[in-house]
């Protein structure tokens, strides 16, 4: 079960991550005959300490008229986790490259994350370079001169003869930025030297730091006079290092949290009624140079230092609410030069895009003043693009795929916003959030103005349709791809909830309040009220608040719509069990080709392919005896629908998940949404109460205080085998055998018919010793259950021994 591990925060593509990435090859190789392949040249990619990816690289020569050139292939590939997603990220890119010089001519890109694909192309010809990318609406044309350092190849062969040849100790070069589409200034300075160790040889380096004078990013260098390429570097936390092919067998997934996401010192559960928050913070943001003037906006106060783009002081927030007075009229008349820049497609603004003009023209459609449009654009987004990462990348992809992160939302909305003439655009900073027990993370939305009342802030990733809490530093405009919050700390000096005390307050809900375990994954959740919401309190991650219960007793959760809560009864109208329910919505991709020809006419536009942005996994419905049917490709298995109910949900057939179907003005189905819900029954586990008193008075006393709980009907205790089995081998991992042999004992009384518990006893007594135990009760679990397969393993290996 994934609750809102990946609640509103974004980052944008690490799109610069890979331009980074060293694919020079070994220069004394360059001049082999035509087509003959050079060796290739691999490095491992580390995050968090966790080898997560590689490159691969290699070229061959050929011959161009007279000209020799050199053709170059890399091949990157990388897995992550951000946020409870997981999602691969692979990048091939293909140039022609110059012997001598080793500058690039043409370069073609194509990264593919998650769902989102992205084909960058640049051509050099004479003193103009154009790069054609989803990143511009148009074929960008950038001046050059000889000098302009295009590629990683031209500027490590710059690097060296700088550095190794002439001597030096500080350069700045020119460099093209694909990706950005510009040319960007950039110092290197020597900062000393090092032996190090990679791919079984060892390396004397000299130690090079780049700093971008425009974005801020800095990236340091380890180089060897012995090699035609980088030895390592390191960037934004990340390290890229030599190795060899077996790095392809040792990568694992990265979790990328860490990178993006800040602890603090305070909890809140209720973001959204934060209404001022003064926070001392650490920042090192890239994407730009930041000032101080940066910093002071409207409803937002700076006081600090500001140096070499390291941030470190106090932030003041509050915002007042716009309600929509002397908004301009819609469309509005905008004749001043500086707002017409955000009223222009630009980049992954796509307001000229006319699917986006045409459906930004229906939601506005007979909005009396531009506040009710932008309203009606916000709400749109917040309630139709699910959270996803990666997200589409681009405006007109988040709006396909109905799916997206925090920068993918707010492209849209600016999209949405500029084609019906309202400016719009695109901040970054971080954000607090409810995870981890209250951090910051990085996390874009978006300004819209309006006339008198100036640039007006709005959340549509956090249903913040018309406003933005207290919880959010806005650091810059968007403008760079490298464009990154880089929070160090931060602590929380004072905040305020609107109309409310940041205690706990009473309430009418006390009979909800209580601890609630799910008893197939053991795990259990407490209600309580929190900052006057009832909340649940979901351990090791965060709490979350609950709007009131609607006329049907559902509770929304107040920071994301796909969650709701419904609470039931028993015989004596006592509150017995919670249902936590998680709407996963998926967007129909396509049809199929031919329909099974039995299918009714009122079920024909069902069918089809149903993308899950979250997991990058495409459902696919189609027809078949008598009745809808769903594949589920994480367990490849086919799922059928029982009969649709009232409300229009369609029950799976084990009784657990409930499907419905959204359809177009036209009747043709759309996508679909699952609503999955989890049982919790109200109690504490009793394992979690034995593991309490096994800590404090030790597993003799324990287990006479559990069995006298367990005989009184009044303790309110959940008892389950697989809870209690959690908690055996917990203490068995922990080496602490003896408690583990009596808890497994325990259960084994308690549930004498299951197969599992005399197979976990049986483990516990093999790695006690005692092997006529292990064999007894190991052959009881295969008496009980004959297809136990670890029990015969067990069993053999046992009598081999």
């Amino acid at each position: 079960m994934k609750l809102l591990n990946h609640l509103v925060i974004g980052m944008f593509f690490i799109i610069l991550f890979f331009l980074q990435i060293p694919v020079a090859i070994a220069q004394e190789n360059v001049n082999l005959p035509d087509a003959t392949p050079a060796v290739k040249i691999y490095y491992a990619i580390e995050i968090n300490d966790v080898v997560c990816g590689y490159s691969e690289s290699s070229e061959i020569t050929f011959k161009e008229g007279d000209n020799e050139l050199v053709k170059q292939e890399v091949n990157i590939f990388i897995m992550l986790s951000l946020l409870g997603s997981e999602f691969n990220t692979e990048m091939n890119s293909k140039a022609i490259i110059d012997p001598e010089s080793r500058k690039a001519s043409h370069i073609m890109m194509k990264i593919k994350q998650g769902s989102s694909d992205i084909n960058v192309e640049m051509k050099v010809a004479g003193n103009k370079a154009t790069i054609k990318s989803p990143m511009s609406t148009q074929l960008k044309e950038i001046e050059i001169t000889p000098e302009t350092v295009i590629g990683s190849d031209e500027m490590f062969n710059r690097l060296k003869n700088d550095f190794y040849i002439e001597g030096k100790t500080e350069t700045t070069y020119n460099i093209l930025e694909m990706m950005e589409g510009d040319v960007q200034p950039s110092t290197f300075k020597k900062n000393g030297k090092e032996i190090i160790s990679l791919a079984g040889k060892a390396f004397n380096t000299i130690i090079i730091e780049q700093t971008n004078t425009k974005t801020g990013l800095k990236t340091t260098y380890w180089l060897s006079p012995d090699l035609d390429y980088f030895v390592k570097f390191e960037v934004m936390n990340r390290k890229i290092y030599l190795s060899d092919a077996s790095v392809i067998d040792k990568i694992k997934v990265a979790n990328m949290d860490e990178s993006i996401v800040t602890k603090t010192n305070v909890a809140i559960s209720d973001v959204q009624s934060l209404s001022y928050m003064k926070v001392d913070a650490l920042i090192e943001p890239t994407g730009h140079n930041f000032s101080i003037e940066d910093l002071n906006v409207p409803g937002q106060k700076f006081t600090g230092t500001v140096k070499d783009n390291l941030i470190e002081g106090i932030f003041e927030i509050s915002h007042s609410k716009y309600d929509g007075r002397e908004a301009p009229s819609f469309p509005p008349d905008i004749q001043d030069p500086d707002l017409k820049l955000y009223l222009k497609a630009d980049g992954r603004v796509e307001s000229d895009d006319p699917v986006l003009i045409n459906k930004a023209k229906e939601i506005t459609d007979g909005s009396t003043d531009s506040w009710e449009a932008a309203r009606r654009l916000s709400k749109w987004v917040a309630e139709n693009i699910h959270y996803a990462i990666p997200g589409g990348g681009t405006a007109r992809k988040t709006y396909d795929m109905r799916a997206g992160e925090c920068g993918a939302h707010s492209f849209l909305l600016a999209s949405f916003c500029r084609a019906v003439g309202i400016p719009a655009r695109v901040v970054w900073g971080g954000m607090y959030i409810p995870n981890y027990g209250g951090a910051f993370g990085q996390h874009a939305w978006n300004e819209i103005y309006m006339g008198n009342a100036g640039w007006i802030p709005v959340d549509a990733t956090a249903l913040e349709i018309d406003f933005v809490d207290a919880g959010h530093i806005r650091i810059s405009e968007y403008q760079s791809t490298s464009s990154n919050f880089g929070g160090k700390k931060f602590e929380i000096l004072d905040y305020k909830l609107a109309n409310k005390s940041t205690e706990t307050s009473s309430s009418d809900y006390s009979e909800f309040y209580g601890k609630y375990t799910n008893m197939e994954s053991g795990r259990t959740f407490e209600v309580l009220d929190k900052e006057g919401n009832l909340s649940v309190d979901i351990p090791g991650q965060m709490v979350l608040p609950f709007n009131n219960p609607d006329e049907k007793g559902k509770w929304y959760c107040k920071l994301s719509p796909t969650l709701y809560l419904e609470f039931t009864r028993d015989e004596n109208n006592q509150i017995d069990k919670m249902l936590l329910h998680e709407i996963a919505q998926m967007t129909k991709q396509s049809s199929p080709d031919t329909l099974n020809p039995a299918a009714p006419d009122n079920l024909r536009s069902y069918p089809g392919k149903y993308l899950f942005a979250a997991i990058n996994q495409e459902f696919t419905v189609f027809y078949d005896d008598n009745t809808l049917v769903i594949h589920d490709p994480t367990k490849n298995e086919n799922i059928k629908l029982q009969s649709p109910n009232d409300e229009g949900g369609w029950m799976d057939e084990f009784n657990k998940n409930v499907i419905y179907f959204d359809k177009d003005d036209e009747g043709a189905v759309t996508a679909l949404k699952i609503d999955v819900a989890n049982s919790f029954t109200k109690g504490e586990l009793a394992s979690e109460k034995l593991d309490k008193m096994i800590k404090e008075d030790g597993i003799g006393s324990a287990m006479q205080e559990y069995h006298i709980l367990k005989s009184d009907t009044n303790s309110k205790l959940t008892f389950s085998e697989r809870s209690m089995n959690l908690l055996g081998y917990k203490y068995l991992n922990e080496g602490e055998t003896d408690i583990a042999i009596e808890i497994f004992k325990m259960n084994v009384a308690d549930y004498p018919e299951s197969s599992n518990v005399y197979d976990s006893l049986g483990e516990a007594y093999m790695k006690a010793g005692n092997k006529d135990e292990a064999i007894r009760n190991y052959k009881k679990s295969l008496e009980l259950n004959p297809k136990n397969d670890n029990a015969k393993k067990m069993l053999e290996k046992m009598n081999n021994n």
